[in-house]
């Protein structure tokens, strides 16, 4: 189920990252994507991470009907 075609253009109010190693990290509120939804992309720093480690991160839009469907990245580190 895709809660945003669900809802038509159902508001993001949010975004669910989920990190391989376990972490879920929930973007709310001034921290969501601005200017929707003209396009622009947006960006999130992620501390704690392990220096030249391989994440998976997964990340959802939230809108009230709950999250849509995932994009997944995987990427390395670099060497500290």
């Amino acid at each position: 189920m895709d809660p945003a075609r669900e809802d038509g253009d159902a508001k993001v109010i949010g975004y669910r990252l989920t990190l391989s190693d376990g972490r879920t990290i929930e973007v709310t509120g001034r921290d969501t994507l601005v200017g929707q939804p003209s396009g622009k992309g947006m960006f999130r720093v992620i501390g704690g991470l392990t220096p030249s480690t391989a994440y998976t991160v997964t990340v959802a839009a939230v809108t009230a009907a709950g999250a849509g469907p995932a994009a997944t990245v995987t990427a390395t580190t670099k060497a500290g």
